[in-house]
């Protein structure tokens, strides 16, 4: 099946998305056969006035922590091992694979903007990414998703499910739980000491937590859900205060357990 762009832009009527902020978590698969590709819904998103922002994560730039450094429940368990690191350079386009096509579509688009956290870098392109995307740094890694700029912001999910949402380890932050830290090589900073976000393989776990703030239609063979950044992080906020182990994928999982527990601890 084909998915004209008249379905794509009566989705962006429908869900009232103009002129928004949007944090799009996409599956470019899930759509089908979409012409133009990845590239062409990013820009008719544009063409409807939106601001794009996208996880742009890279983890080849992961390196060992200085030597001394043994932060407790930081979500690791025995040695550090890294077989290979290349510094990070906000002017290139590598991604991780896993973060999809959409997300590689954005990285590479001529104008768009990066932040320069080396591991947990977003990607954006549109009127206001530079005001946005300037809120984050190394230990504010989730600094994009407050402020004024994003106080009307849709959080807009393709094809996938809560366990892909970003901005959850956001509300785990606003919950209370400390982020772990990790170190990375960078081409102009050299090592840097990082905060991170925990497992997310647990988040699907906050459907219901979700269904407030979620509006849900069908584009071509993709399941669309938007939801209001301030709603999704309210409700989930809460839920996490509520039942801290909701956001537990297993009960090996060494960063579910230390962020259940509250995340990182540093002794001084």
């Amino acid at each position: 099946m084909t998915n004209t762009f008249f379905e794509v832009k009566s989705a962006i009527q429908t869900l009232s998305l103009n002129n928004k902020v949007l944090f799009v978590h996409a599956s470019i698969r899930s759509l089908g056969k979409l012409d133009g590709g990845a590239i062409a819904l990013v820009n008719t998103f544009l063409d409807a006035g939106c601001t794009v922002i996208v996880p742009a994560f890279n983890y080849d730039t992961l390196c060992l922590p200085p030597k001394g450094v043994d932060y407790q429940q930081n979500g690791h368990r025995g040695q550090w091992h890294f077989e290979h690191t290349e510094p990070f350079d906000v002017s290139s386009n590598h991604i991780e694979p896993s973060m999809g096509a959409f997300a590689a579509a954005v990285v590479n688009h001529p104008k768009r903007l990066r932040t320069d956290h080396p591991i947990n870098s977003f990607a954006g392109v549109g009127p206001k990414a530079g005001a946005i995307l300037a809120q984050q740094t190394d230990a504010d890694v989730y600094g994009h998703y407050q402020g004024s700029e994003v106080k009307d912001a849709i959080v807009l999910s393709i094809g996938v499910t809560p366990k892909s949402l970003t901005p959850i380890h956001c509300a785990e932050q606003q919950a209370g739980r400390r982020l772990f830290r990790r170190w990375a090589l960078t081409a102009s900073r050299g090592e840097v000491e990082v905060c991170i976000g925990s497992c997310s393989n647990g988040f699907n776990q906050l459907q219901d937590a979700l269904q407030p703030a979620a509006t849900k239609i069908k584009v071509g063979l993709s399941d669309w859900t938007s939801y209001s950044l301030e709603s999704l992080l309210e409700n989930c906020t809460r839920a996490i205060i509520e039942n801290p182990s909701i956001t537990q994928c297993d009960i090996d999982c060494p960063r579910c357990q230390d962020m259940v527990s509250g995340g990182l601890i540093i002794n001084n």
